[in-house]
């Protein structure tokens, strides 16, 4: 049988970079990295907190008053978040944060709320082609209990718990959604078990932070964008990732 041989995101990284003009070897990569759905980058964009200073996983931004802490938009599904976390790894970053939206499943979870995730079901191809063909990917839990900590002391209320992360986002069934909720997942999205499992395999951190635009009950499917709950919950959000801070280990 013939081996599968991977290809190194770092030599492409590398010559993507030169050709940009930068040098890999010497670019001063933010510890951390949040990857933030489209309406809550833009919401960083407008309000002005961050510097472009790389064309690295997209247009990667540096907090103006933490250059620790970096931001770019996340790309979309688990494959486009998987290889973008690859490029970023390849550059330096050594912790994820991915602050997306997803359709609340459970009964209790509301329009607005925000739930930070121990991991997702996994619903999706990434996984398996990393050689992690597991049922559920975890989250890493130091920096998920960090995330927590950060949003509580910031006076923001949190849901802790599961979710469900499916690569077909029009394709959920009833019957699916009745199975994850059996298993405690909150939410369902499209990203997180891509990330967690890059983190997994190139030995970094990741995490997930949600914002529920919308439900599935038995009664339908509730938006959440007519109202401005959504809006509140991306401006308490992006906030507290403006003034958060890092660990740095000696």
């Amino acid at each position: 049988m013939t081996e599968r041989v991977m290809t190194d995101p770092k030599e492409l990284v590398r010559i993507e970079l030169k050709n940009a003009g930068f040098d890999i070897e010497t670019m001063q990569v933010p510890k951390r990295v949040y990857l933030l759905a489209d309406g809550i980058y833009d919401a960083m964009i407008e309000k002005g907190y961050g510097e472009y200073k790389y064309p690295l996983g997209g247009s990667l931004y540096i907090l103006k008053n933490n250059p620790q802490i970096g931001f770019a938009k996340g790309k979309m599904c688990s494959p486009g978040i998987a290889t973008q976390a690859e490029d970023l790894v390849a550059g330096g970053v050594e912790e994820f944060v991915h602050v997306g939206l997803a359709g609340g499943i459970n009964q209790d979870v509301n329009i607005g709320d925000i739930i930070i995730t121990d991991g997702g079901y996994n619903d999706t191809a990434v996984a398996r082609l990393y050689g992690f063909d597991y049922d559920f990917i975890e989250t890493t839990a130091s920096l998920t209990n960090e995330m927590e900590q950060m949003l509580e002391e910031n006076g923001i209320s949190v849901i802790r718990g599961k979710h469900w992360t499916t690569d077909a986002g029009y394709r959920e069934t009833w019957e699916q959604v009745l199975d994850y909720r059996s298993k405690g997942a909150l939410c369902v999205e499209m990203e997180g078990v891509g990330l967690f499992t890059i983190a997994k395999y190139r030995k970094c951190s990741a995490t997930a932070i949600y914002i529920i635009t919308d439900t599935i009950s038995e009664e339908g499917w509730h938006l959440g964008w007519e109202g401005n709950e959504i809006d509140k919950a991306i401006e308490k959000l992006i906030e507290v990732i403006n003034c958060g801070k890092v660990e740095i280990k000696e």
